[in-house]
């Protein structure tokens, strides 16, 4: 991993459709189709991550155990984003775990699972990199400090027996010990910057070179040099965009999701040429306002 790229298919963005894509163009339409390169870069880096979260943290810190320079940008003014209010559970198939509680499993239950569990909507190719990699995943955090409960479990809407749980309250366990490394290896973090646009060598073509973030209110252009990874989570506490596929979601609450998951990253990538799909697939459940 020592050659960063940034192609059209690096920039999707889970969870996006048509429809947000229509509304994201005649929102963020440009006059003129001009370059957007401004003529001095603020801030030069390799690998640039927009978001904090357990993703985007996860990525930073993959980046820089391969050499890379790596900043991370987040809106708001403390990290851990959804990763800090999520329920802590982490899938994955671990004879050692699963076998010593007579529990049996395999790579292939948990891909059939979670292709289920999506009611068959996931990409089967995706679907296969995460239930091949989520142990190795579960013990790359475990090799940076993270502690999980010796017993696995059938959380909320697993359909097997395979989720780990971490000894420390909700997410909050993932980012300390994520930010931790992160620092460990020289990551720059950034808080209080908010992405406005991806640049591109052209308006909407060519090679992303960087973005333009806002801090205190004025322009802050970011160079990154091999590679931008959006890792800002989704759009579910945006009402306006839910409201898009189903507007009786408009006046929803959202349990599970920052005020922050509104949806800009998603729609700066579009606007960059990135097709977005995937918008209508929004889970609901039960739970307080």
């Amino acid at each position: 991993m020592n050659k960063f790229t940034v192609s059209r298919r690096g920039l999707l963005s889970a969870g996006v459709a048509a429809s947000a894509a229509s509304l994201a163009s005649s929102v963020f339409a440009q006059e003129k189709k001009t370059s957007l390169v401004p003529d001095k870069w603020d801030l030069t880096t390799e690998v640039l991550v927009v978001g904090s979260g357990g993703a985007g943290l996860a990525a930073a810190v993959s980046a820089a155990q391969a050499g890379a320079k790596v900043t991370v940008i987040e809106k708001l003014a403390f990290i851990g984003g959804n990763t800090m209010i999520s329920s802590g559970y982490f899938n994955a198939v671990d004879p050692e775990r699963q076998k010593k509680q007579g529990i049996e499993d395999s790579i292939e239950k948990h891909i059939e699972q979670t292709l289920a569990g999506g009611d068959g909507r996931a990409d089967p190719e995706l679907v296969r990199i995460l239930c091949s990699n989520a142990l190795g995943s579960l013990h790359w955090l475990e090799s940076m400090g993270l502690k999980f409960r010796p017993d696995v479990m059938q959380v909320y809407g697993a359909l097997w027996p395979r989720s780990h749980l971490a000894t420390e309250p909700k997410g909050t366990g993932f980012i300390r010990v994520l930010s931790t490394k992160a620092k460990e290896l020289g990551v720059d973090i950034l808080t209080n910057t908010k992405l406005v646009k991806i640049i591109r060598e052209q308006f909407d073509e060519g090679r992303a070179l960087g973005v333009l973030a806002e801090q205190k209110g004025k322009p802050f252009y970011i160079r990154a040099t091999k590679g931008i990874v959006l890792a800002a989570g989704g759009f579910a506490a945006n009402p306006r965009l839910r409201a898009i596929h189903d507007p009786r979601m408009l006046t929803l609450t959202t349990t599970n999701n920052q005020a922050c998951s509104t949806g800009e990253v998603m729609l700066a990538a579009n606007e960059a040429g990135a097709y977005l799909m995937g918008l209508d697939y929004i889970q609901c459940n039960p739970g307080c306002p």
